[in-house]
């Protein structure tokens, strides 16, 4: 089928939903993102936490002093009636960015327009693309040990902002080159931060789970979910300064995103993490999820918002 995004309020057809090559966002990394997974279950299509994401979205527009001129209301209406159209997809991204041609970094026209695109991105991008496409179920991670992750006195870890992740994309890149799957970042005091487009957990010694502390962080929608769901069934989950040491010494790891949702860590630096096979925590919170995503786990049924 046809994909049509939203734009402002209109229905564009997915191969003419351009901007301008010299555009602010294009040109300066100023957009906005968010990124919401859809589920299929009984209840039929289910938007993932819907009021999160548009919350972290607004919260983003605020801090990085982008304007947003919609309500919140309008946009999550907005959302649902785009993912009604375009039957059968994964993912709603939804973008706010200043779309005209600027000169200076600070926007003559300070205007943004939000569009959202609901997509299956293997029918609708990776199938169509031309070279293949990186993906592990278990992850070998190159520990960055160069480049610092993330400084707040730069870009607050909480913006989720395109420029935010010009760092990742450049350590990333240079470890897929070199064998690995993903990068954990730690910050200039030594603590674990996050991955490029993920969080991180780990289990320690005294099997914990241990993850960066907010500041340090993207209030990752995944994160928070793990981390309620594994309070919610009685493992004790700790917001810490995690070293280096911390996380080689970890008997399991696992990276939580929306497009991953769990991800095992086996490998870290070319060695084996534990005993190198999937951990029984990680792959207890795999098979939580699962049920929650099915919605066979009462508990969470208020994350979804049913598309009717």
């Amino acid at each position: 089928m046809e994909r049509k995004i939203w734009i402002d309020g209109e229905y564009v057809d997915w191969d003419n939903a351009n901007v301008h090559i010299l555009s602010h966002s294009h040109q300066r990394g100023s957009l906005i993102f968010g990124f919401i997974p859809i589920f299929e279950n009984e209840d039929g299509t289910c938007i993932f936490r819907l009021d999160d994401h548009v919350d972290r979205l607004f919260k983003s527009c605020k801090l990085a002093g982008i304007p947003l001129d919609y309500s919140s209301d309008d946009l999550k209406k907005s959302i649902i009636e785009t993912v009604k159209i375009n039957t059968g997809s994964k993912f709603i991204k939804i973008s706010v960015y200043i779309s005209s041609v600027e000169i200076d970094v600070v926007p003559q026209e300070p205007f943004t327009k939000v569009a959202i695109a609901s997509y299956d991105p293997v029918k609708d991008i990776i199938e169509k693309n031309s070279q293949p496409f990186h993906a592990s179920k278990e992850l070998s991670v190159w520990i960055e040990k160069e480049k610092k992750q993330r400084r707040s006195d730069i870009i607050s870890p909480q913006i989720k902002i395109a420029a935010n992740y010009t760092t990742s994309m450049m350590a990333k890149w240079k470890a897929r080159k070199e064998g690995f799957d993903e990068i954990f970042f730690f910050n200039n005091d030594g603590n674990l931060t996050e991955a490029p487009t993920s969080n991180v957990f780990i289990v320690n010694t005294d099997n914990e789970l241990c993850t960066a502390p907010e500041e340090y962080v993207l209030h990752g929608i995944t994160r928070k979910s793990i981390i309620e769901i594994a309070r919610e069934d009685g493992i004790i989950v700790n917001l810490e300064n995690i070293k280096i040491q911390d996380v080689k010494n970890a008997s399991e790891a696992f990276i939580t995103s929306s497009s991953h949702l769990i991800c095992p860590v086996t490998k870290i630096d070319n060695e084996k993490l534990g005993n190198g096979n999937v951990g029984n925590i990680t792959s207890l919170l795999i098979e939580k999820f699962k049920k929650i995503i099915e919605r066979k786990d009462n508990r969470f049924n208020h994350w979804f918002t049913v598309v009717e």
